[in-house]
């Protein structure tokens, strides 16, 4: 009976050397040379504010595998991208020899985004040349371009254009008159404008024009930020538009069209 015994177990330890001889045998090594080559993007996706002057930004494009030249990565957009051509550029790298990794830059054109919004690239990974039996990872990039721009007024001088459609200056919050349109600025300072009312005395240096006029304000070196601010329209008749330094409107308000509250300024055309 011992010998029987002392037979099983000699088997069942001769079975379970074969077996963990056979798991060793089929264990996969890891090449970083010749193996296959898995190529992705570093991230899935990226905002991409661009400002007047410009901006990149430079998507990683990884290997798992190094090779001894340099290789290309390809990329395509892909059909499903709201930008056109003329709001980007791709400028595509490659992976040095001897590195995993290599970068594919894109260019926002600023004057081609949407003055207002989004629009997406979506690229999609192509071909990483000189590599070895090539599959992908994260194989799609989708990057969102928006115009960024400055909120800190541009330093110089403003002009407000002014306007009302019957003639007897402005009246903003009563029947006779009331405050004009104001500029507060980040130190403290404010200006305040619009045409006088023959009705009652102002409590503003206001433009002495019954129908349409014009004046100016300065705005400073170092200013962070203004804000302009309409009290309203009370009979439907002021209109008025705003001139940054660079002769662009950056803001106009039609007759009847101007409603009590913070006015918005288009700094990105200041």
């Amino acid at each position: 009976m011992k010998n029987i015994i002392l037979k099983s177990i000699g088997i069942l330890i001769v079975g379970l050397a074969l077996v963990i001889s056979s798991c060793e045998e089929e264990r996969i090594v890891y090449d970083p040379v010749s193996g296959q080559t898995l190529a992705s993007f570093s991230e899935s996706s990226i905002n991409l504010g661009v400002p007047v002057d410009g901006a990149s930004v430079e998507v990683v494009v990884t290997a798992s595998t190094e090779s001894d030249v340099e290789r290309t990565i390809s990329v395509e957009v892909d059909p499903a991208s709201t930008a056109t051509p003329d709001q980007y550029t791709i400028s595509n790298s490659g992976i040095p020899a001897g590195e995993f990794a290599g970068v594919v830059t894109v260019q926002g054109n600023f004057d081609a985004l949407p003055e207002e919004g989004t629009t997406q690239l979506i690229l999609n990974l192509t071909d990483v040349s000189n590599s070895n039996d090539l599959t992908f990872g994260d194989e799609t990039l989708t990057i969102t371009l928006f115009r960024q721009c400055d909120s800190a007024p541009t330093p110089g001088v403003w002009t407000i254009n002014m306007g009302d459609s019957y003639g007897d200056g402005w009246q903003t919050t009563t029947g006779n008159g009331g405050p004009g349109l104001t500029v507060t600025l980040s130190d403290g300072t404010v200006f305040e404008v619009g045409l006088c009312t023959p009705y009652e005395a102002n409590n503003y240096d206001c433009t002495d024009e019954p129908s349409s006029g014009s004046t100016t304000i300065t705005i400073p070196e170092g200013i962070e930020s203004a804000e302009w601010f309409f009290p309203g329209d009370n009979w439907g008749e002021i209109s008025f538009s705003i001139v940054a330094p660079n002769g662009n409107t950056v803001a106009e308000v039609g007759p009847g069209e101007g409603v009590a509250g913070p006015v918005e300024i288009d700094f990105c055309a200041q």
